[in-house]
């Protein structure tokens, strides 16, 4: 099973996987639909940045996954799997 880096917090995926879905996006709105509070979501945001997952799109603060954050979703899902073929 594939463990998460230490750096990454319970939120992270939910906001990859949204901009996955739906990109790009706005942090504001990204907050507003998964129901989480605007500066945390800034955070995380940043901190997904910093490590290669996400990017700013344009002078705006749009984002989009990037495709080590592609990568990332992946292995999360295949360690998910694995948990459920134990």
């Amino acid at each position: 099973m594939a463990a998460s880096p230490e750096w990454t917090h319970p939120a992270d995926e939910r906001i990859l996987r949204y901009l996955e879905e739906h990109p790009p996006d706005y942090v504001p709105l990204i907050a507003n639909r998964l129901g989480m509070h605007l500066g945390y979501v800034e955070r995380r945001v940043e901190a997904l940045v910093d490590h290669g997952l996400v990017e700013p799109i344009s002078g705006e603060s749009i984002y989009a996954v990037t495709e080590r954050g592609e990568r990332f979703l992946a292995d999360e899902a295949a360690a998910a799997a694995a948990d459920c073929d134990d």
